[in-house]
């Protein structure tokens, strides 16, 4: 049997521009809601003024100088996707779940139609996170909801399916919205297919072997130094750092404030028990008392609702953000590494060179102790010294034209990721600016609503504090 919760439906980006290539993995180379709503739809936009865009991203580094504007290739295709209709599946059992229907609109000519619905849990969403990261390694793909924070707000008001659903759809937001990842053969798949059982076991075997080489990857070259930094990452870097700074510093004071709105619902709720007492003893006024106590109670539970609220729609995106923001790190670290393995690369090329160059100077090997141990080995054994030159020099050639060829590829790759992320920042920086706005118009609609509701709570007041009759 299967419960239904709260219906919830959620809209991504809508644009109306003009249509790119499919990119496959690896083509380098080549919300303001009322959360207590049944019902929400988010639309987000790629279309940002220059005053509101300039705004949000003073931080960004000036990659002008470095890169042409965002060109074709980085313009998404429209779609819209919206989850609905929650259900407990297997219900009573131990393997029960919830399941969300996805429903996807879009101009994308890979997908079977226009508009297509499937079911999907969140388990289904780690796996999506965990392919693409695997599959487009030079892209930021938007970070999964921590699941410590989806049970950070208890409550039916902000129930765990209420919470999944929220962040589910700011995670199928931003891939929407992101033109690389939109197209990817998965995501259609994960958007899509029937088969999903099949494919998402195949591809959880290979996902976990990627992650795991990728770690190892990171690890080995995290102590290693880039002997030529690129400048543009450099001031990447620093801007997202100053970002994390300018959150977490938000983050505290916004707590700080949450504390004091608790504080302050504790404080109207303990005052309207007061006047409930005084009117006990007032009986010539009971009636306005109780009414005034009657108020002061209601303000303390809208209190209340405006501080759970602002704890799940905007203190919650800010902690979001802020995994954002390890996403675009862990992505520059991976160009670090692309960068190491080619100055490594070089290294090697330019050791192997010199070697050579000795050889056919000095007819000697080098000049190290191996060099000479090498030599007097060979003259122990009695082995022609020109004819073990010519052997060396043949194997030397064969390396330095292996390592050459190992170069080229390296450089190739590195700046094949370097450009693409690049354009990955770009892309990060616009969907800041997009989600600032939705948080901060968020956040004001939400306290506009609330001093409006507490304004015609206090004006009702009025004039039945007015009837009092005063008798000296």
């Amino acid at each position: 049997m299967s419960a239904s919760f709260h219906e919830d439906e959620y809209s991504s980006v809508s644009w109306d521009t003009q249509a790119t290539d499919i990119l496959q993995p690896k083509s380098f180379l080549a919300e303001s809601d009322d959360i207590a709503d049944d019902t929400e739809q988010s639309t987000y936009t790629n279309a940002i003024t220059d005053t509101m865009y300039t705004s949000f991203t003073a931080s960004a580094p000036s990659l002008a100088k470095h890169t042409s504007p965002l060109t074709s290739t980085t313009v998404a295709y429209p779609m819209t996707i919206t989850v609905t209709d929650p259900l407990n599946e297997l219900d009573g059992t131990r393997d029960t779940f919830v399941s969300y229907l996805i429903t996807t609109n879009t101009t994308l000519e890979t997908f079977e139609k226009p508009t297509v619905s499937v079911r999907r849990r969140f388990q289904d969403f780690v796996l999506l996170y965990n392919t693409l990261t695997r599959d487009f390694p030079a892209c930021v793909v938007p970070p999964l909801p921590d699941k410590h924070r989806l049970e950070y707000i208890t409550g039916d008001r902000f129930s765990a399916e209420f919470k999944e659903k929220k962040e589910s759809k700011r995670l199928l937001s931003r891939l929407a919205r992101h033109p690389t990842l939109q197209k990817s053969e998965y995501f259609r798949i994960f958007l899509e297919s029937r088969e999903w059982n099949a494919e998402s076991l195949y591809r959880r075997g290979k996902t976990s072997d990627g992650v795991l080489d990728n770690l190892g990857d990171v690890l080995m070259n995290a102590f290693v130094k880039i002997k030529k930094p690129d400048g543009r990452f450099t001031e990447i870097k620093e801007n997202v750092d100053k970002l994390e700074e300018n959150l977490q510093t938000i983050e505290r004071l916004y707590q700080r404030i949450v504390k004091r709105q608790a504080d302050l619902e504790a404080d109207y709720e303990d005052f309207g028990n007061s006047v409930v007492g005084l009117s006990q003893l007032e009986t010539g006024i009971a009636e306005p008392l109780d009414k005034f106590s009657n108020v002061l109670s209601k303000f303390s539970v809208a209190l209340k609702h405006l501080r759970m609220g602002e704890e799940q729609e905007y203190l919650n995106q800010i902690r979001d953000f802020l995994s954002y923001c390890h996403c675009v790190k862990n992505v520059l670290k991976l160009r670090d590494q692309k960068q190491v393995d080619f100055e490594d690369l070089s290294d090697h090329l330019q050791q192997a060179t010199t070697e050579r160059e000795v050889l056919v100077n000095t007819g000697k090997g080098g000049t190290g102790i191996g060099s000479f141990l090498r030599e007097t080995v060979d003259n122990i054994k009695g082995i022609d010294a020109e004819r073990a030159k010519q052997e060396r020099l043949v194997k030397l050639e064969s390396r330095i034209d292996e390592l050459s060829r190992e170069v080229d590829s390296s450089h190739d790759e590195s700046n094949g990721f370097s450009e693409e992320v690049v354009k990955e920042y770009e892309i990060f920086s616009q969907a800041k600016a997009d989600e600032m706005k939705e948080y901060l118009l968020a956040y004001t609609d939400s306290h506009v609503e609330f001093f409006k509701e507490g304004k015609d709570m206090w004006e009702s007041l009025i004039p039945i504090l007015e009837s009092i009759r005063v008798h000296v």
